[in-house]
């Protein structure tokens, strides 16, 4: 046996088990209050923080039930608010409609006025929440895609003071140039510019105090240091404007009445007075763009017999007609499937040469393409 070690052949082994451990009292009492402190403030943040207004899609993230399902199957659009206005008497209606294009099916928020459901004023396009569908989850959640232009009209617009470089198509010089809106909608316009350059400096005016509740609501329309929506008459912020010899590079005029010949521009904008007016607020490099809508060419218009007496029949050539009078030249540019004209006014004189106006074609051909709004623009006239 080799030495220095002992054998015990009987030996036992004890093992030898920790004493188990007990929480003291002042450390329950401490987790407890750690638990409700944050209980607390989750509460407080709950209801005093976050808006009133965030919706919750309660079927977001799990599977609906069969009955919600057969409820929704063929189902192409959803209501999402009406409400009338104690200015216009209109009533405005908000729907999210299920439309399938090239690339797949896609959710558009339309804004119109309720017994022209035809006829939307504004829409804008919507980005899913992960790749739920318009059936299976709540589309008040998703967001607006802002640079996603659905109306041929407001693309137009936007394309109009680029053409003429009033606008560049480089996103530095724009910074800090000041454009004016007459006519908010739901504000696809002004915020399509917005998110394509924050630094423009862009004033929204609308007479409707409704129109701009929803269109901040449902589109997602914001105020910040360089977008605002001010609630106003915009023939009064004009004349305003024009006394304070405010300038602006590009005025928009997009102002709407309920006129069964020419709703567009509203008749109170067709004054000789008004028109001079813009040219007061336009910047020497600057432009006018104007939405122009005549649903008929022919016969007179069936309004206030005062206000016929001082605004004839007009139609789209003779309010550019009318506008050229008070600026260097007016462009005419139609689309291809809506009846808007847009004209578009500088205080520069262009002449009708063939070089004059193959350049503005390719001008065209560049703007839409650097915007991004080919596919829905399609092709525009211009003389």
């Amino acid at each position: 046996m080799p030495q220095g070690i002992l054998h015990t052949p009987n030996e036992t082994v004890f093992h030898l088990k920790k004493p188990p451990r007990t929480m003291s009292m002042k450390t329950k009492q401490y987790f407890a209050f750690i638990f409700s402190f944050c209980i607390l403030v989750y509460l407080l943040l709950y209801f005093y923080v976050l808006p009133s207004e965030v919706l919750v899609d309660e079927q977001y993230g799990r599977d609906l039930d069969e009955n919600l399902l057969n409820q929704k199957k063929g189902l192409e659009e959803s209501v999402i608010t009406q409400e009338c206005s104690l200015v216009t008497e209109n009533c405005y209606v908000v729907v999210d409609r299920k439309v399938e294009t090239e690339l797949g099916q896609m959710v558009e928020r339309h804004m119109f006025v309720k017994g022209f459901e035809d006829e939307s004023d504004t829409i804008v396009r919507l980005i899913p929440q992960g790749d739920r569908t318009f059936e299976f989850s709540d589309t008040r959640m998703w967001k607006i895609d802002h640079l996603s232009i659905r109306a041929q009209y407001i693309a137009a617009l936007i394309s109009a003071p680029f053409i003429v470089s009033a606008l560049s198509l480089v996103d530095s010089d724009n910074d800090g140039k000041a454009i004016l809106e007459i006519g908010l909608g739901g504000g696809s316009l002004d915020m399509f510019l917005h998110s394509l350059n924050p630094k423009l400096n862009i004033t929204a005016v609308e007479l409707d105090p409704t129109v701009v509740s929803m269109a901040q609501k449902w589109f997602n329309v914001v105020n910040d240091g360089t977008r605002r929506t001010i609630i106003a008459d915009g023939l009064e912020f004009v004349k305003r404007a024009e006394r304070s010899q405010e300038k602006y590079d590009v005025v928009f005029l997009d102002a709407c009445d309920s006129s069964k010949s020419i709703p567009c521009p509203s008749k109170l904008f067709r004054m000789p007075e008004m028109y001079s007016s813009f040219s007061s607020i336009v910047k020497t490099t600057g432009a006018l763009v104007v939405n122009i809508l005549s649903q008929e060419e022919d016969g007179p218009e069936v309004d206030q017999v005062c206000l016929s007496k001082l605004i004839p029949h007009l139609s789209n050539l003779q309010i550019i007609e009318d506008l050229s009078q008070h600026f260097g030249s007016c462009l005419k540019v139609s689309i291809t499937d809506e009846v808007n004209v847009i004209a578009i006014c500088t205080k520069q004189a262009i002449t009708d040469s063939t070089s004059n106006t193959d350049f503005l074609r390719r001008r065209a051909n560049a703007v839409t393409m650097r915007l991004g709004l080919q596919d829905v623009l399609k092709t525009i006239k211009m003389n």
